[in-house]
């Protein structure tokens, strides 16, 4: 009797206006926190904003803020410090061109393979015969897909596994071009807030996608982070974030590529901001300007040469320019410090000895690029202006980015996916028990909803039917709906059953009535 009275005053309590507002504010302040890298200070604000409300929904809320907030927590012991090279802020709309693949790789929605109209592109080059992509599912969550040519039709998208499958999105899947590692970005695996990178590793044993894991700090962050993919030479790692930007444009970061960095624990707040911040370094020995060339575009191999060279000229001039800037630097240091003067000098000496080099290398390149120019005078052709004037960015930085052109529209003729058979998987109004626990013979699958002390009763499973009830070893219920004879039948409507109430929801596998491991079944499927 105490404890209903103790509840029905909390009740009361949380409807006062000013106890509402109180919760509210703890909750801003919690998210501020949490976005200056305050971890801890945030965690206090949620923890004490549970305790001041009997609210569902804002219950609901302070648990999912809570979460990631100890997902950074957790994720502070495991810190990387990148060397960055460089950063240059795009548009949200078209930051994805300036990355060094192929030219019109990246293909408009709607097409054939995404039906939306939002603001995620498909990558789909010419050519390619696997395509990874990212589409909304029939809940609206977005999934990763994969599609294969087949001479004639292409295969029907089929899910890219159920370890990098949520309840929210995953977007950009870049996979490596050995097939062995994919990278992509996700807002409702275990992250940190907004936009997390993962990668993933493909089990040969299990034949599948394994545990996504999230990169951490400094890739990940508690703004929105998305498409990490390697340059083609393997020197470096790109991304784009809105960590320190609007939500409307991105930074790309370009970040030295490291093999078995290592991880180290960094818990204070403003260490971590400044780590996060990815300041580039101000080192003219790192510039770069081969990304402004692609070795990709349409057109003859004149067209192609001269384009090339047209951007090794503008990046060369840049280039120039950065180290005349340096030099000029340094000997205004060199007049003001009198006792460092040696040390100056020998800098000066080496940025001298660079530039002449940098500029015999310029004087070459223009007398590649006149060369070009006359082939074309002689041919009587003319270089194609779009091509050969190709927008170049950050050029005066240390990469340089060369904007790529949209592909045309994707037209592709992709298989339908096989249906569930009749009466294996349902949703309807009223849910519905099937009447015993019998399985039919050979390999299918089931989604486990959850597992419980008592029988269900028919509000507990959300209008999904057939759902089967067993009872385990340790005297508990376990339930699950469905009866489908692939794997692939049972992904896709995983993230249904999840968005219906049970986001643990999992495949489970049945060989003959017994129970069995999911690889298992899929290699005897």
């Amino acid at each position: 009797m105490r404890r209903r009275l103790l509840s029905i005053l909390f009740a009361i309590l949380a409807s006062v206006p000013g106890l509402r507002a109180q919760t509210d504010s703890l909750l801003r302040e919690g998210a501020r926190l949490h976005r200056q890298y305050r971890f801890e200070e945030a965690m206090e604000r949620f923890v004490a904003a549970a305790a001041g409300t009997q609210d569902a929904d804002t219950l609901e809320t302070l648990k999912a803020r809570a979460r990631q907030t100890q997902n950074a927590l957790n994720l502070t012991d495991f810190c990387a410090d990148p060397v960055v090279v460089a950063r240059q802020r795009f548009s949200r709309k078209d930051f994805f061109l300036f990355y060094p693949l192929k030219n019109q790789g990246w293909r408009s929605v709607p097409n054939s393979l995404d039906p939306s109209e939002d603001s995620f592109p498909t990558y789909a080059p010419k050519g390619e015969r696997t395509v990874y992509f990212s589409a909304p599912d029939e809940s609206g969550s977005r999934n990763l897909y994969v599609t294969r040519d087949q001479d004639t039709l292409w295969s029907a998208p089929e899910l890219m596994g159920e370890k990098v499958l949520s309840i929210g999105n995953e977007v950009f899947p870049m996979v490596s071009a050995d097939g062995k590692t994919l990278t992509f970005a996700s807002d409702g695996l275990y992250g940190i807030g907004g936009y997390d990178l993962y990668r993933s590793t493909w089990d040969e044993a299990a034949g599948a996608w394994g545990e996504p894991e999230n990169l951490g700090f400094p890739y990940s962050s508690p703004g929105d982070d998305f498409l990490l993919s390697d340059t083609p030479d393997g020197r470096y790692v790109l991304f784009a974030s809105n960590r320190d930007c609007s939500r409307d444009s991105v930074y790309i970061y370009v970040l030295e590529k490291q093999k078995d960095a290592a991880r180290v624990p960094v818990r204070d707040p403003e260490a971590l901001a400044r780590m996060a911040a990815l300041i580039p370094v101000n080192d003219p020995t790192r510039l770069d300007h081969g990304s402004a060339v692609a070795d990709d575009a349409p057109g003859n191999d004149n067209t192609r040469l001269y384009r090339e060279k047209m951007a090794e000229v503008r990046a060369l001039r840049d280039t120039i320019y950065v180290h005349e800037r340096v030099l000029d630097d340094l000997r205004v240091r060199r007049a003001a410090d009198v006792d460092g003067q040696t040390d100056i000098s020998l800098r000066i000496l080496d940025q001298e000895a660079s530039l002449v080099s940098l500029k015999s290398q310029l004087d070459d390149a223009n007398k590649a690029l006149r060369g070009i120019e006359q082939s074309f005078l002689r041919s009587g052709a003319v270089p194609a202006s779009d091509r050969a004037d190709r927008e170049v960015v950050g050029a005066r930085s240390s990469y340089t980015f060369s904007k790529k052109s949209f592909g045309a529209r994707l037209k592709m003729r992709v298989a339908q996916p096989q249906l569930p058979s009749e009466g294996s998987f349902k949703i309807a109004p009223v849910g519905r028990f099937a009447q015993g626990s019998t399985l039919p013979g050979g390999v299918v699958y089931q989604i486990q909803l959850f597992t419980s002390a008592r029988h269900a009763t028919l509000d507990e499973i959300n209008g999904l039917s057939p759902v089967y009830e067993r009872i385990t070893s340790s005297l508990r219920y376990t339930y699950s709906v469905g009866v489908f004879g692939t794997f692939g039948e049972a992904l896709r409507h995983l993230n249904t059953v999840r968005h219906l109430g049970f986001p643990e929801a999992q495949i489970v596998a049945f060989m003959d009535g017994r129970p069995v491991a999911v690889a298992d079944a899929r290699r005897a499927e």
